[in-house]
């Protein structure tokens, strides 16, 4: 594309027409405050980013969630960096522009507020949310400090922010819980995550509204351009498998947000909860061999109280399909079970039915003659329904991103 910088190797350039941007939000000197990464439109046209792939941001960024993804999945540390190397060369990057200036071209961005998985992070569905700004959206992934992370930080006072001085919060493992306790600790996360969701959602606002707010990650960064940019009145909230259960917990209790986008939901959290009040619209995107029977009772539960309730399942999908893992290393979970889609094609189909419903709920994005091609095209890879997985088997290390 006319530039002769050397090559990145990244996952998919996103779907939309404009070139994102990319900061990280860091509030507060303590674990109680919010840590997010932001993506959000700009005015440089999305089929010139390689000319700015010098701003392009690592997909890892730091070693330490490295090790945590290895103790995670309970395999040696050294396998878990330098095996992924021999399959796919390494390290992948994320093509958003760092810093970029946002959009003066758009009037406001809607916002999107995601929450990812248990032993995920604010980066490991990075194509899902940059695709999303990309046409227009103003994408906060949060990363939540409840240990479901397989590793997350802050900064305890100014001087260690200073000097990249950080105060790491520990990862406790799935295996570690499950037992008679295992639904009160999962519980127990989700309530704290929802106050993390809660904390943002406010944050947020103040950004709209002017109000000074520190950014102690990204100091550097003016967040008064965003200053009555943000569509405040709609918010969608979203997440990714505990995510999913996170973003229906916040939309029962906070009625700031408006639509609700439930991607693979794990909903073992929400098991004894009451009938949540859940008046938004919501859509469930569902992998084909993730769901066991008691997770659709409940999806299907909250599918039958509204009639603005939509359900996917994409065929020939696993857990690790709506994330950027499948891309970058390939497929891991029920290895040889089925043939799986292609890595590329499973996220494209997932951003691009969450663009419709979007556009059909508040009708933004205002053209998605594209999208709707593309999943025309693939027509034959959607189910409108659950799909109950019968050879489904019990794994010891399928635990990650649930």
């Amino acid at each position: 594309m006319g530039t002769n910088k050397p090559y990145k190797h990244h996952i998919p350039f996103p779907s939309g027409p404009f070139a994102t941007g990319c900061i990280e939000l860091m509030t507060e000197y303590s674990a109680e405050g919010c840590f997010a990464r932001i993506f959000y439109p700009t005015d440089i046209s999305s089929n010139k980013l390689n000319e700015y792939s010098d701003k392009w941001i690592p997909w890892i960024p730091d070693e330490t969630y490295l090790k945590g993804f290895a103790e995670c999945l309970r395999i040696p540390f050294c396998i878990f960096k330098y095996g992924p190397s021999i399959i796919r060369l390494k390290p992948y990057y994320i093509p958003t522009i760092f810093e970029a200036q946002p959009s003066k071209t758009l009037k406001s961005f809607p916002i999107f507020i995601f929450s990812h998985g248990f032993g995920a992070t604010r980066f490991v569905n990075s194509e899902y949310c940059n695709s999303l700004a990309s046409h227009g959206f103003f994408v906060v992934a949060i990363e939540h400090r409840d240990t479901s992370s397989p590793a997350t930080f802050y900064y305890d006072s100014p001087e260690s922010a200073k000097n990249d001085n950080r105060t790491w919060v520990n990862h406790v493992q799935f295996h570690k819980i499950i037992g008679p306790d295992h639904y009160y600790q999962r519980n127990k996360q989700l309530k704290y995550r929802f106050k993390e969701m809660k904390k943002i959602i406010d944050t947020i606002f103040k950004i709209n509204s002017g109000e000074v707010v520190d950014n102690v990650f990204n100091p550097n960064f003016d967040l008064l351009q965003f200053k009555n940019k943000l569509d405040v009145d709609n918010i969608v909230g979203s997440g990714f498998s505990f995510g999913g259960a996170t973003a229906m917990y916040t939309a029962a209790n906070d009625k700031r947000i408006k639509s609700l986008v439930i991607v693979d939901g794990w909903m073992f959290s929400l098991k004894s909860e009451p009938n949540l009040s859940i008046e938004q619209s919501i859509l469930f995107i569902n992998t084909h061999t993730f769901h066991l029977e008691s997770n659709i009772a409940i999806i299907k539960k909250y599918m039958a109280s509204n009639s603005f309730r939509q359900l996917y399942t994409l065929k020939n999908t696993t857990h690790e399909s709506p994330t950027d893992t499948a891309y970058i290393w390939g497929h891991w979970l029920d290895l040889f079970m089925i043939k799986k889609m292609n890595s590329e094609t499973a996220l494209r189909l997932q951003s691009s039915l969450t663009l419709r419903y979007l556009n059909d709920r508040m009708n933004y994005p205002e053209n998605v003659d594209g999208l709707q091609i593309y999943i025309k095209e693939h027509s034959d890879k959607i189910v409108s329904d659950t799909i109950k997985y019968s050879k489904r088997v019990k794994r010891k290390m399928g635990i990650w991103f649930w």
